[in-house]
């Protein structure tokens, strides 16, 4: 399969390089993508044919730590990774533009429209996750729970050391092959099975494998207390979850955006899982996004 689009960067204000993938339709509406986690701008190859469909110039960003974007220094944070997705518009040129995050993605697409609700004309939140610590039982991912339960004292660089040495036991050594089991191997449906889709995640396996940065960056930003509030999104909003999601479930975390997201409109997919809803539905979503575009204020 012929890669997709184009790989580029820029580098940002304060001298940090921010990676991404530009595709779809070139002249279309521009769509920032918040991929999920542990995830990069590689995914962007598979939204390709749907964002030239629909007239979308598509831009999958590699968030702190994954690639080649410096890691930013001090607490992880959503509202920080907002402000740098605005500030890759500005270089980029671009005015009004559309924001999705999936999955891990999906708290930072909400970060950047609350960064710059002028400019952010819709939102998108697909199977994204809430801040679960606070949401789920406490029996759920309770190393994870010990990492972050360390904040609780001030102490972020021990909380990344713990995340660090869980990954490094769980992940390295790995090859990309069995890394790509390990993280779709598992999922039911068509999209996780699709010969081109697996290829795809081999080479974001390959990226990953790089450096674990990036996911670390990701659980502590937002399994930590969340230094935004969706309440202040302006912005039209659809969301898209599964029924059959066990990651994201609909009816925890779809339902908790949809109650404080003003005006938020809520689509459950039937009978899908976490991979259907983030990637098999991309036409759906992106002709979503820009009726939401197109709303009246």
């Amino acid at each position: 399969m012929a890669a997709a689009g184009t790989d580029a960067s820029v580098r940002l204000e304060d001298g940090r390089v921010l990676e991404y993938w530009d595709g779809g339709d070139p002249g279309g509406r521009p769509v920032i993508v918040h991929p999920g986690t542990p995830v990069t701008r590689i995914l962007g190859r598979w939204a390709d044919g749907a964002a030239a469909a629909a007239g979308v110039r598509l831009l999958f960003v590699n968030r702190p730590g994954y690639g080649r974007s410096t890691l930013r220094p001090g607490m992880p944070s959503l509202r920080a990774v907002g402000r740098d997705t605005v500030e890759l518009a500005d270089l980029l040129g671009i005015d009004g533009f559309g924001i999705v995050g999936y999955s891990g993605g999906g708290p930072f697409a909400v970060a950047t429209a609350v960064a710059d609700p002028g400019r952010v004309r819709a939102l998108a939140v697909v199977a994204g996750v809430g801040p679960w610590v606070t949401m789920q039982p406490v029996s759920v991912y309770p190393e994870d729970r010990a990492c972050l339960a360390l904040l609780d004292g001030g102490d972020s660089a021990a909380t990344w050391r713990c995340f660090e040495a869980q990954v490094e036991h769980d992940w390295v050594g790995l090859t990309p092959a069995e890394f790509t089991q390990a993280m779709i191997g598992g999922e039911r449906g068509q999209t996780a099975g699709d010969p081109d889709y697996r290829a795809i995640w081999l080479q974001n396996s390959v990226a990953v494998l790089e450096s674990f940065d990036g996911y670390i960056y990701d659980n502590v930003a937002w399994g930590a207390p969340w230094d935004v509030d969706p309440r202040d999104v302006v912005a039209p909003t659809r969301m898209w979850f599964g029924s059959d999601d066990e990651s994201c479930p609909a009816d925890v975390y779809g339902r908790w955006f949809a109650d404080r997201i003003a005006g938020a409109v809520l689509t459950v997919f039937e009978g899908a899982g976490h991979v259907d809803v983030c990637d098999g539905h991309w036409p759906e979503i992106l002709t979503g996004v820009l009726r939401s575009w197109d709303e009246p204020p």
